[in-house]
C-alpha cells in the first residue's frame, strides 16, 4: 500500500517543515509501500491537521474520509490536537503523528476492505524497528 504523508495542515503554514517528521513520514511510506491490506486500495493520501482549535470552530480545517474504490485511491485527513503537537518533544510529535496514520487507516478499513489488524501489527513492526515506543 501507497502511504502518502503530506505535511501537516496550518502547521507547516507558522512552522515549516520538521526534518524529522518529513523523515519519519518518508521511512513510513518506503516501509508499507510494497504491503498489500486491500484488494481494492492501493494508494492513501494522509494529511494531519494541526490547528488551533478556534480555527476548527470557525469551519476553516474539515477531517475528512474520501474512500475511491473505483480508482483505489483513499484521502484522509484527521486532526492532531494542535497544543499537544506543538508542546511535544521530537519523540511525542512522531507518537502522534503514528497515531494519526493508524487512526486514518482505521477510519477507512471498512469501505476500502483494509487487513487493519494486519497494518497495526506492521505498524508496531515499524515502530519497534525505528525505536519508536507509540
Amino acid at each position: 500500500m501507497e502511504l502518502n504523508i503530506n505535511s501537516p495542515m496550518y502547521y507547516k503554514e507558522i512552522y515549516g517543515i520538521d526534518n524529522e517528521i518529513y523523515e519519519l513520514c518518508q521511512n513510513i511510506h518506503i516501509f508499507f509501500k510494497d504491503k498489500k491490506y486491500s484488494d481494492i486500495i492501493d494508494i492513501v493520501g494522509l494529511i494531519p491537521i494541526i490547528a488551533p482549535q478556534e480555527l476548527i470552530t470557525q469551519g476553516k480545517y474539515k477531517e475528512k474520509k474520501l474512500c475511491s474504490t473505483e480508482y483505489g485511491f483513499a484521502d484522509v485527513q484527521l486532526f492532531i490536537d494542535y497544543n499537544d503537537y506543538i508542546n511535544a518533544d521530537m519523540h511525542e510529535k512522531k507518537k502522534l503523528i503514528i497515531a494519526n496514520v493508524l487512526k486514518s487507516i482505521k477510519s477507512i478499513k471498512g469501505k476500502g476492505k483494509i487487513d487493519y489488524k494486519v497494518f497495526e501489527n506492521d505498524m508496531k513492526l515499524f515502530c519497534i524497528n525505528n525505536h519508536i515506543n507509540y
